[in-house]
Order: structure tokens, then C-alpha cells, then sequence
């Protein structure tokens, strides 16, 4: 009968409940995994599986879960793991009543840091600055670069902090002392407490490209020159050479030379020939090398030969006088100099010849002149000559202070026909000098020539003009002209009494055209003085009209008036003398 009750008792036993927890601690080569075991009435241990996949494959030591029947929390250290690695595991329960695997648990292990070894900038003949990215993966990192002449590395920069950040951070260090020429190796190294990670292998050449000054020129002739310049090749073989032309575009060098592969300063030269004299030349010194090409900065230089001459302007002008300037660059030959001027480009006067040298720069020039017009416009230009030439500069033209001629009228406003008299003078105020006279009338195009007078003493001279419409003057003088000068011209109108006619007036307006159809008034002075419209008429095709006004007996005085309106383009308001009339 006991016996008979443990077998029944063994048949109602349960196997062990399990569950696998989550992972409670991880480092690059160690994790801590936890999980929950009821016995569930039977004596039972535990144990985890684990490996990189789901065949597990490792097992934990086991341990004794006891036989109560409750879930009893547990857990178990990992070792010997491999850093940045995904791992399974599952906890398992044993007891005489069976066995019991939780679920698959999946832990990843802590990785090593990622290191990228970069290009090098900023690279010279003896430096240059190691560049590359850590990503410390989340564990505290330092990083340093190896460097040498081959793969050995043998130096390294100081070990520096990378953080504990989880992307790429940019690193870099500079590295001095090199060999020009010499090709070096180096690589980014990152180490944390998950492992050390070595970076690509990279090189780099310290080299630098030629340093270059370009020298001033000498020996400089009409047609031939010698080009300076400096090199230092920076360890590298160097070749060099001279451009030069008439431009900064140049378009002819010298031959290319060996300027070495030293890493010091060499001066070099070229002659060149076959220039133009009294010419600019640009120039500018080159040099090559494997580690690119260097240019010098342009300089300029300027054959003999010729003069060069630049007219200046003309400076302390009077009415009569000024100061003529300029520059002559004689070019190492013995140069003069001399002023033409004239009130044209001809010229016709030379002032005397002086030295500017032998030098081969700018001569500052000048000669007063004097005997001059006022008003008036003159022209000169600079003239150097020596044994290569005659140079001649560029013309320059100025005014002398002063109106060159004046121009006035005795009246601003006439009656068609009447004379208006014109009056002027002459800024040199010499007598017989000629002036002409100009007029445009209203509506032409341009001005007409009216007549050439004599000046009188003093420089003054008259002319009188008998304008048909309004006209403008102007008067001309050694080919300066004067202001101009308004006259306006208001028609010419007539009134008389019609004899024998009782009462009736007869007008007529004159001007450089027929007014027919224009409308005319005829107006009485009031005992104030002012004038009132009696009556309007409309001239006929003689420009004549007559008018019969009603008048009451007695005195009156009369007149005829134009509007500005009827008197039409180019003409004023008109009126004609005013009569007296008696009506009895």
C-alpha cells in the first residue's frame, strides 16, 4: 500500500515552471542574465544555455532552485564572451518531475571603438596635420595616430579622450619634424575597455611647391633686358623659367632651367632681347616641381629708347595766362623738351627747349605762357626729343578765364520793324576784331549768320536788328560764342478815324505774315485809366478790318489790342497808339 502511494504521488508531481528574464548588466566580454524557477513542489535546479545562435551550445554551472512552490527570482554572471556580439540564451529548470526552457533571450555585447584613418592637410615640407574619426561605441575611448616610414609606424602622437559618445566624432593632430620627400605611413588607433581598433593604413609625402620671388630687372637697354627672380625647390626637383610680354597676358618665356631640389634659396636669371625701345614690359618668375607650380608676383620694367612724354593739364589759369604741365621719362638718353600751343591743333607756337636728363624716370615738366585771350579755348601738347626720336604727346585743350565776347540788347520786347539794338565786348578788348553776329528766328531750325562787325575801342562793337518775330541772338568771337539774348516782337497795328465816315475807324496789323481771320478789339480809355472792349471784328484777307461803334457824344480816346492768342505763334500781345475822337 506504500508503495502504491508513491507511485501515485510521483504521477501528480508538476514539472518545474521557468521563465527567462531580461539581461541586467553587459560589457564587451561579460553579461548578467536573469529569470524566475518554481519548483513547484519538486527539488529542482537551474542552469542557461547561451551562444552566438540558437543551438546555445554553453551552459552555466547549474544551481539548486529548492522544492517550494512559488517563483524564486535567479540569475547568472556570463564570461568570456566576445565584445560587439549577439548572443541567445534561455534559462532551464530540472527537477525528477521534468524539465522546463524558457524563451530565447537575445543579449549584444559591447563593441570595440571604430577607428578611420583619414587624408593629411595641411601638409608642408616638414609638417602635416593626421586626420580621421572615432566612434567610441558608447564606452569611454582614447585615441592617438601611428605614424613612421613604413608600416612599423616606431612614433605616435599623445593618446587622447574621444568620449563615450556613440557616432563618429572627427580627430585629428598635427605631426612636425618630417622629411622633406620622404613618404610616410600612418594610421588612427582607438582603444577602450571593449578592445583596441587599428585604422587603414595611409600615407603622406611632405613636400611643399617651389617658393618663388621675382626679382627686379637689369641691364635694361633699348632692346634687350636681364630678368631676376629667386627659387627655393623645397626638397624637390625644380625646373624654372621667365614669362614676359607687353601685358600681364605675356606670350613669350625663357627656357626652362634646373633650379635643383635643395631646400634653400637660389637666385636665377635670364637675358631676353629683341624688345621694342621706350616699351613696358611685364614679367613674372615660374617654377615647377612634382609638388605643383608656383608664380611669382608680376613686375614691370621699361626699355630705353624714346622719350616717354604725358601732357599734363594746364594749370593757374588766368584771362591772359596759365601754366602749362606735363612729365618726360627720357629713357637713358639725353632728352629736351618743349610745350606747342596754339588756339587749334596746329599750334603755331613753340616755347623754348630745355633738358630733361638721361634718367629713366618721370621728369615733372611746366612753362608759363602768357599774351592769352580770355574766354578763349586754347590747345598745347608735350614734345621730347632724343637720339632714338621725337615723342609727342597726347593734346590737351583748356579755356582762359573770361567771356570770350558779350552780348546785350537796348530793349527785350519791340514793335514789328522797329530797331533793337545790339552791344557787346570782346574779352581781349582790342579793337578791329571781328564779331559775328547770329540770329534765329522763331521756328527755324538752327541760327543764321546776320553780319560780321568790327570791335571798337576797348573791344566793344554794336549792330542793329529790326526783328520780324520773336528772335534770339548770339554773337561769335575766335569760335566762342556768347550768351544769347531774347527779343520779342509784338505785332504792328494801326487805327485812324475813316474821314467823312461819321464815326467809323479803320485798322491794319503788320507782321511777317497775314493775320487775316484773326480777331482784334476795339477798346475806350475809362476816367481811371484802364481800358475797356467796345467792340471786336475779324480781319479780313488784307489784314485790315473797320469797326462803327455806337458812341454817345463827347471825348473819347481809343485804341486797337491783339491777344497774345490772336497774334499767334511767335508774336505778343498788340497794341496800336491810342487817338482821340470827338462825337458831336
Amino acid at each position: 500500500m506504500i508503495a502504491l502511494a508513491a507511485a501515485a504521488s510521483a504521477l501528480a508531481a508538476t514539472a518545474p515552471s521557468v521563465t527567462t528574464g531580461p539581461v541586467t548588466a553587459v560589457g564587451p566580454t561579460t553579461a548578467t542574465v536573469s529569470g524566475t524557477v518554481n519548483p513547484n513542489g519538486t527539488a529542482t535546479t537551474w542552469h542557461v544555455e547561451y551562444g552566438t545562435s540558437m543551438s546555445y551550445g554553453s551552459t552555466t554551472s547549474s544551481a539548486g532552485a529548492g522544492a517550494g512552490t512559488t517563483s524564486t527570482s535567479v540569475s547568472s554572471n556570463l564570461s568570456g564572451l566576445t565584445g560587439g556580439t549577439t548572443y541567445h540564451y534561455r534559462l532551464v529548470a530540472v527537477s525528477s518531475a521534468g524539465t522546463s526552457r524558457g524563451a530565447d533571450g537575445i543579449l549584444q555585447t559591447s563593441s570595440t571603438p571604430s577607428a578611420a584613418t583619414g587624408s593629411a592637410s595641411s601638409v608642408t615640407s616638414t609638417s602635416a596635420t593626421l586626420n580621421g574619426t572615432v566612434n567610441p561605441n558608447g564606452r569611454s575611448t582614447t585615441w592617438y595616430f601611428e605614424y613612421g616610414t613604413s608600416t612599423s609606424y616606431g612614433t605616435k602622437t599623445a593618446a587622447k579622450s574621444a568620449g563615450a559618445g556613440t557616432s563618429a566624432t572627427p580627430v585629428s593632430a598635427p605631426v612636425t619634424g618630417l622629411t622633406t620627400g620622404r613618404l610616410y605611413h600612418f594610421r588612427l588607433v582607438a582603444s577602450s575597455d571593449a578592445g583596441t581598433s587599428r585604422g587603414a593604413d595611409e600615407t603622406v609625402l611632405p613636400t611643399a611647391v617651389p617658393t618663388v620671388v621675382t626679382k627686379a630687372a637689369s641691364s635694361i637697354r633699348d632692346t634687350t633686358a636681364q630678368l631676376n627672380g629667386t627659387v627655393d625647390p623645397n626638397g624637390l626637383a625644380t625646373t624654372a623659367y621667365f614669362e614676359y610680354g607687353t601685358s600681364t597676358a605675356y606670350g613669350t618665356k625663357t627656357a626652362a632651367k634646373s633650379a635643383g631640389s635643395g631646400t634653400s634659396t637660389r637666385s636665377m636669371s635670364a637675358d631676353i632681347g629683341g624688345l621694342t625701345g621706350a616699351t613696358t614690359y611685364h614679367y613674372r618668375f615660374v617654377a615647377t616641381s612634382a609638388a605643383g607650380t608656383t608664380v611669382g608676383a608680376d613686375q614691370t620694367f621699361a626699355t630705353l629708347g624714346r622719350a616717354t612724354v604725358h601732357t599734363g593739364s594746364a594749370t593757374s589759369i588766368g584771362e591772359q595766362t596759365a601754366t602749362l604741365t606735363g612729365s618726360v621719362t627720357p629713357n637713358g638718353h639725353s632728352t629736351s623738351w618743349y610745350f606747342e600751343w596754339g588756339t587749334g591743333t596746329t599750334y603755331g607756337t613753340r616755347l623754348a627747349t630745355k633738358s630733361a636728363g638721361s634718367g629713366t624716370t618721370a621728369v615733372a615738366v611746366s612753362a608759363p605762357i602768357s599774351g592769352l585771350s580770355g574766354g578763349t579755348t586754347y590747345h598745347f601738347r608735350l614734345v621730347a626729343a632724343n637720339s632714338a626720336g621725337t615723342t609727342t604727346g597726347a593734346d590737351v585743350a583748356f579755356a582762359t578765364v573770361g567771356a570770350a565776347v558779350t552780348l546785350g540788347a537796348n530793349s527785350s520786347r519791340v514793335v514789328f520793324g522797329r530797331p533793337v539794338r545790339l552791344s557787346g565786348v570782346i574779352g581781349t578788348k582790342q579793337a578791329d576784331q571781328r564779331v559775328t553776329v547770329f540770329a534765329q528766328r522763331f521756328g527755324a531750325g538752327s541760327f543764321t549768320a546776320v553780319t560780321t562787325v568790327l570791335t571798337g575801342a576797348g573791344g566793344t562793337w554794336t549792330f542793329t536788328v529790326h526783328p520780324k518775330i520773336g528772335t534770339t541772338y548770339k554773337a561769335l568771337f575766335n569760335g566762342a560764342a556768347s550768351p544769347t539774348a531774347n527779343v520779342g516782337v509784338r505785332p504792328a497795328i494801326t487805327l485812324h478815324a475813316v474821314p467823312n465816315s461819321r464815326g467809323r475807324f479803320s485798322t491794319h496789323v503788320t507782321g511777317l505774315h497775314s493775320f487775316a481771320g484773326r480777331i482784334v478789339q476795339l477798346q475806350r480809355r475809362l476816367a481811371n485809366g484802364s481800358w475797356r472792349t467796345i467792340a471786336r471784328r475779324a480781319l479780313n484777307g488784307h489784314s485790315t478790318t473797320v469797326f462803327a461803334p455806337k458812341l454817345a457824344r463827347g471825348r473819347w480816346t481809343l485804341r486797337i489790342a491783339m491777344s497774345v492768342n490772336q497774334a499767334g505763334a511767335g508774336y505778343l500781345a498788340g497794341m496800336s497808339p491810342s487817338i482821340g475822337y470827338r462825337r458831336r
